[in-house]
């Protein structure tokens, strides 16, 4: 429950952030030109709060959260005393609506710099891109366990985000990549990964799987650290020094696999007792655990057991792996820029793949997973959420450019067509569009959902 009551509240911040910003573009950009603003609201639905200003607007909070709006004077909608006509948003130039329409987007792109721009500034933990055992293409191109990855073709990989990021599209797109790796301290080697020859079977899911990428993590084996008296574990018999050789019938070679089983079962069978096999010295015992505890701080579902520490060498050299992205004001201002452009042609270049199929509408995501990622990020610290925050912003505005009726780029399109044509679309021409914009919405809101729903189940 406290993690469920944490989505919904950073589902909130994020989404009053982000749809301030972007009806704050359309409101400035309408008084700018001297188009008086009926409502400044965010969210839908009937006001929960509002007040006016000076010059007459209502500011209102609304409780549907899933966006929010600039209403605008205007003769197609009302009538408007003569004396206020040259205040409709009608009455004005193609090129002061364009402007207009394009300044909620636009606040949202500015707002993903400034958002990176401050993420620089304070400091985001990051850890350095160090390859475990690879497998697969990796193994074939040569990389070793160890192996710090300093760029994928000519750009720079500062974290492990940035390699996804990069493997990702270049996985996607089949197109083949050269990597530069830090073996030693004074060897530095290029590794050709052929990505085109993933099979066609391989998605986003699998990808990096495929390609036999996967982090360097210390060795924790499957020997028990700990296992406190008063923990499920520790009360059905599970002792220090035990390894768990299999649960539930699956095997369990160290501690990763022994949490991906544990976390699926909580999934999948939460109320399924627990089946262990047990080596204890030349011994091999069943143990059941009936149910897992629920931590009162966190709400996780737990057995109680903790690994044995791992060597001090590894100790060491994952402690050497962590470090903090931060740059000086002056310095973070060009990096945000670079951010944002990085970001915005990823997404673009997604937006194309899921258009052309290559990419899996699965990629899709609604209010759902967006809360979740909000808890999830704010958890592990404000930069993390701040490059969350940057992330969800420039998605907002892309996607409010995208040529759809309903959208701001839909009515961008709009204005251009009565530029080309010479004369205003007819009603009936914006109340069909206007009725296909909201089916597609709706067909893109359920794909969201859809997807939202399957990966809590799943």
């Amino acid at each position: 429950m406290p993690d469920f009551l944490n989505s919904i509240l950073w589902l909130l911040v994020t989404l009053g952030i982000l749809v301030t910003f972007h009806e704050l573009g359309h409101f400035l950009a309408a008084r700018l030109f001297g188009v008086k603003v009926l409502r400044f609201s965010v969210g839908f639905g009937r006001p929960l709060w509002s007040f006016r200003d000076k010059k007459g607007t209502e500011i209102a909070v609304a409780p549907i959260p899933l966006g929010g709006y600039v209403k605008m004077l205007d003769e197609r909608e009302t009538d408007v005393p003569e004396a206020d006509k040259h205040q409709s948003y009608n009455s004005k130039p193609a090129w002061q609506k364009a402007i207009i329409l394009f300044a909620g987007p636009a606040f949202n792109l500015v707002l993903a710099v400034f958002l990176y721009w401050l993420m620089f500034v304070v400091g985001k933990p990051e850890i350095m891109p160090a390859i475990g055992t690879p497998s697969a293409l990796l193994a074939e191109a040569g990389a070793q366990p160890k192996d710090r990855l300093l760029r994928i073709n000519d750009d720079p990989v500062r974290s492990w985000q940035d390699v996804s990021l990069a493997l990702m599209s270049a996985g996607l797109d089949r197109e083949d990549v050269t990597i530069t790796v830090q073996r030693s301290e004074d060897e530095t080697v290029q590794l050709h990964l052929p990505l085109s020859r993933l099979p066609t079977d391989v998605t986003e899911d699998n990808m990096l799987a495929a390609i036999g990428l996967k982090p360097w993590r210390p060795h924790y084996s499957n020997e028990v650290g700990k296992a406190p008296a008063g923990m499920p574990a520790g009360k059905a018999g599970i002792q220090r020094g035990d390894r768990i050789t299999s649960i539930n019938g699956e095997p369990t070679r160290n501690w990763q696999q022994i949490l991906e089983i544990l976390e699926r079962v909580k999934k999948q069978q939460p109320d399924k007792p627990l089946t262990l096999r047990v080596q204890r010295g030349s011994r091999m015992l069943t143990i059941t655990i009936p149910s897992m505890a629920t931590e009162a701080d966190t709400g996780r579902q737990v057995i109680g057991i903790s690994p044995v520490p791992p060597a001090e060498t590894d100790r060491q050299y994952a402690k050497s792996l962590f470090y903090t992205l931060q740059l000086d004001p002056v310095s973070a201002v060009p990096a945000a820029f670079a951010e944002t452009w990085r970001m915005t042609t990823a997404t673009l270049g997604m937006f194309g793949r899921m258009l052309t199929g290559s990419a899996s509408l699965k990629n899709i995501s609604g209010p759902i997973t967006i809360a979740k990622v909000a808890n999830d990020s704010a958890g592990m610290g404000f930069s993390w959420f701040l490059s969350f925050l940057a992330l969800v912003s420039l998605s907002l505005g892309i996607i409010n450019l995208m040529p759809v009726p309903m959208l701001d780029g839909g009515q961008l399109l709009f204005l251009g067509l009565e530029k080309l044509k010479g004369q205003a679309l007819s009603e009936q021409f914006h109340l069909t569009a206007q009725t296909i914009g909201i089916l597609l919405l709706l067909g893109l809101m359920g794909v969201a959902f859809y997807n939202d729903i399957l990966r809590l189940v799943s």
